[in-house]
C-alpha cells in the first residue's frame, strides 16, 4: 500500500528550505564577523593646550638710565645719565591662539614700580644732582611663540606707557621735580610653563625706550630727556581654554 504525501507538508518542506538557504549566509557572516578583531576607536582630538584667554599677576626687578642734555648749558656742559634700579609688581590679560605648534596672542599688562636713582651735586652746577623714580609701567604687546607640549617660548613688541619724576636740584632747600608721562616703545621675550590644571608660569625679559622730550626744570630751563628700563619678572597665568 502506497503513502501518498499531502500537497501542505510539500509547501512547509519548501519553506524551510528557503529560509535555511537565506540564513546560511547571515550566519556564516556573523562568524567571520565575530573572529574580526574589534577596530580601536578614533582617538578624541585634544583642545590646543594655549588657546584662550588669560588673566595673571607678575613681579620682579627693573634697572635703566635716564639721559638729559642741556641745550643752553645753563645745568650742565655735557649729557647726564641716572642710573636707576628697583621693583615693580602687577597684573596682565591676554589671550592666545594656538595653530599646531606656531602660538599667536596679545597681551596688556600694568605695574607700580619704584626703580629709581640719583646722581650727586655739581657744585659748579646750582640745580645739578637729579634724581628719577619710575612709578607706574603699563605695555601693550603682540605676541608670537612656538609651543612644544607644556613649554612655550615666545617673543613680544609693542607700546608702553610710564609715570616718571624727574628732580634736579635734590640737595639744595628748593628742588624742582617734574612729574610726566612717557610714551615708547617695548620688546621682549620669554618662556612660560603649564602647571597644574590651568595654571602656568612664566619668566619674561622685557626693555623699554622713551625717546627723548623737551620739559621745564628750575626757571623754565628746558633740556631733552630720554629713558631706557630693562625688566625681568617672574608670573603666573590662569588659562581659560576648557
Amino acid at each position: 500500500m502506497t503513502t501518498s504525501i499531502p500537497r501542505s507538508a510539500y509547501r512547509w518542506i519548501a519553506c524551510a528550505a528557503i529560509i535555511v538557504a537565506a540564513a546560511l549566509p547571515l550566519s556564516m557572516h556573523l562568524a567571520v564577523a565575530a573572529d574580526m578583531p574589534m577596530q580601536p576607536r578614533p582617538a578624541a582630538v585634544a583642545k590646543p593646550l594655549w588657546t584662550g584667554f588669560y588673566i595673571g599677576v607678575h613681579g620682579g626687578g627693573g634697572w635703566g638710565s635716564s639721559r638729559f642734555v642741556d641745550p643752553s648749558f645753563s645745568i650742565a656742559f655735557a649729557p647726564v645719565y641716572v642710573k636707576s634700579s628697583g621693583w615693580l609688581a602687577g597684573a596682565q590679560v591676554g589671550a592666545n591662539w594656538q595653530f599646531g605648534n606656531m602660538v599667536v596672542g596679545g597681551e596688556l599688562d600694568v605695574s607700580g614700580a619704584s626703580i629709581k636713582g640719583s646722581t650727586a651735586p655739581d657744585p659748579t652746577f646750582l640745580l645739578s644732582g637729579f634724581s628719577a623714580d619710575f612709578r607706574a609701567l603699563a605695555t601693550g604687546t603682540g605676541r608670537v611663540g612656538y609651543a612644544a607640549g607644556s613649554y612655550l617660548g615666545y617673543v613680544k613688541a609693542g607700546l608702553a606707557w610710564a609715570n616718571i619724576d624727574f628732580t634736579s636740584g635734590i640737595d639744595t632747600p628748593f628742588p624742582v621735580e617734574v612729574n610726566h608721562q612717557r610714551t615708547g616703545l617695548t620688546a621682549g621675550g620669554g618662556l612660560e610653563m603649564a602647571l597644574i590644571g590651568n595654571l602656568s608660569a612664566r619668566l619674561e625679559y622685557d626693555f623699554i625706550y622713551f625717546g627723548a622730550a623737551s620739559i621745564n626744570l628750575g626757571a623754565k630751563l628746558p633740556v631733552n630727556l630720554d629713558h631706557q628700563v630693562h625688566l625681568a619678572t617672574l608670573g603666573l597665568n590662569w588659562r581659560f581654554n576648557e
